[in-house]
């Protein structure tokens, strides 16, 4: 899956609720998620996830670690965050 700045600018994005209520307990916003995703590297992809392949990235906001779970289909323009949580400092 490439993830990268340029990618990610092309498309529209789509937070599922999920991501959205994660987001919310961990007072994540948007924005971050955004930034965590330019400057992240992904760490696994899940090639057989359905109904779309997703992986999972490492990036930071300022210094806030965050990890997200995204899909990015390739019949449509669009990434979907699927969940987004801050990363355990001890893992």
């Amino acid at each position: 899956m490439e993830l990268n700045a340029e990618n990610i600018r092309r498309r529209q994005i789509k937070f599922t609720d999920h991501a959205r209520i994660e987001m919310a307990k961990d007072g994540i916003s948007a924005d971050e998620v955004l930034k965590a995703i330019e400057n992240g590297k992904v760490i696994e992809e899940y090639v057989d996830d359905r109904p779309f392949p997703s992986c999972l990235l490492y990036g930071k906001s300022d210094d806030k670690p965050i990890h997200v779970v995204s899909s990015l289909p390739q019949h449509i323009n669009m990434l979907i965050v699927v969940t987004v949580y801050t990363s355990d400092p001890v893992r």
